[in-house]
């Protein structure tokens, strides 16, 4: 087992030192040791300084052969030795100063430190137990939450319940109104139907009054050709088929507004139907397109009868016009047979014209 440096290990080492003519150093003694540290030398170099003055006075009160230079000679170095040790004491107890100061440094920082940690511990814990209060009333928040979402859902639970209630009446309503507006679109289709069949027999009954009126038109202007022919040749009976005339542009005239008339029944017939289909098509979008066909046609036709009435005034217009310029044609004849007869002539029966005789 290794033992420490001992006092008499530290004076050997010095002795040896001496002898040999050096210095004896805490550094030499520890080299020439080989061990040893300088807080463990110091102490027994200083020592073995203390004892060898007593132990050279010693020494000269046992022998007289020691020379005096010699005395000298380890009187210096002893000076030498104790400047020296003092020195090196001085310069060691400064690095054992500066040590221990840097230690007491190093204690204060680490003292500081020590209180900064506390500080941060402190602070820490204040922080943690704010954190947990806050989880506290956090988890408070959340469980009053949870049961508010509990109290919602129930709340749900009986709204969502209600609306499939009213969910269920709607599509009980939905299927009723479905069934009502089978009903209407049937009932509409009905009344179409029954529209387009009027409106045929109208129709039917329109173009054969139509017809008629062109039968009696061709009638007519068949007997104007009558009429002018039996115009040249007497003129008592074309003023009588004028007359005739006349009295059937009257009766065309009357059949005329009697057509006009019932174009104006046909009409506000139509637009009884046209609002029943409008009321039906309320009910049943799908009629829309059938019934503006209707509306269509229907004004189709009226437009076809106006202008057959409009044709028809015209034609009569035209009649007038042919008899007044026939009329015309027969005043000149008979100014060109008064012309041409001899005032003899004119004399006899009662003053009128006499016929004219044929040249040879």
């Amino acid at each position: 087992m290794a033992t420490g440096v001992q006092a008499s290990d530290v004076w050997a080492a010095a002795d040896a030192l001496l002898q040999a003519g050096e210095q004896p150093t805490i550094e030499r003694v520890r080299l020439h040791l080989g061990r040893g540290s300088p807080n463990t030398v110091g102490p027994h170099l200083k020592a073995w300084f203390r004892g060898l003055s007593d132990r050279l006075v010693g020494g000269q009160g046992r022998s007289t052969e020691i020379p005096e230079a010699v005395t000298r000679a380890v009187s210096q170095v002893w000076e030498q030795a104790l400047a020296a040790a003092r020195e090196e004491w001085a310069i060691v107890a400064a690095r054992e100063r500066e040590e221990l100061a840097r230690a007491r440094e190093q204690v204060a920082a680490d003292q500081a430190a020590l209180a900064q940690e506390q500080v941060r511990l402190r602070i820490r814990e204040g922080d943690l137990e704010a954190a947990a209060h806050a989880a506290r009333a956090q988890a408070a928040a959340a469980e009053e939450r949870l049961r508010g979402v509990e109290r919602q859902a129930r709340e749900d639970a009986n709204a969502i319940k209600a609306l499939n209630q009213r969910l269920a009446a709607a599509q009980e309503q939905v299927a009723a109104g479905q069934q009502a507006l089978r009903e209407a679109q049937a009932a509409g289709r009905e009344a179409l139907a029954a529209s387009e069949a009027r409106h045929s027999v109208h129709e039917k009954r329109w173009l054969g009054e139509i017809d008629a009126q062109r039968q009696a038109l061709k009638k007519v202007q068949d007997d104007l050709d009558r009429s002018r022919k039996a115009a040249e040749a007497a003129a008592t009976q074309f003023q009588a088929q004028v007359s005739e005339l006349q009295a059937q542009a009257t009766q065309l005239q009357a059949q005329g507004a009697a057509l006009q008339a019932q174009l104006a029944q046909a009409r506000l017939e139509h637009d009884a139907q046209a609002r029943r289909a409008t009321a039906a098509e309320a009910q049943a979008e799908t009629l829309a397109a059938r019934m503006a066909s209707a509306a269509e046609a229907a004004d189709a036709a009226r437009a076809q009868a106006e202008q057959s009435s409009h044709q028809l005034i015209a034609q009569n217009e035209t009649l007038r016009e042919q008899l007044s310029a026939k009329d015309r044609q027969i005043e000149l004849l008979m100014q060109v047979a008064a012309r041409v007869t001899p005032p003899a002539s004119r004399g006899q029966d009662g003053g009128k014209p006499a016929k004219p005789t044929a040249r040879k």
